[in-house]
């Protein structure tokens, strides 16, 4: 990740980097590689980050702003870990 990347470059540089993986260790290629890491639930949350209301913020911007939610849900719920 970045500096100053979006929220949907660095969901891109995710997907783009699964894929070389799996087509690496499978011997696929690329393109259906890329198909198939998007097709996964994981990649599927992925690419609607990349296209959802935060797809232009910073993605360290947005990284520390969902860290704070989730420990103020956390500790909205009576939980601290």
């Amino acid at each position: 990740m970045q500096q100053e990347q979006s929220v949907s470059e660095m969901v891109e540089e995710v997907l783009e980097r699964q894929a070389r993986y799996l087509a690496t260790r499978t011997g696929m290629s690329l393109e259906d590689a890329r198909v198939g890491v998007a097709d996964i639930p994981a990649g599927r949350r992925l690419g609607e980050l990349g296209e959802g209301q935060y797809r232009h913020e910073e993605a360290r911007y947005w990284q520390v702003n969902l860290w704070f939610e989730r420990a103020s849900e956390r500790v909205r719920q009576g939980r601290t870990a």
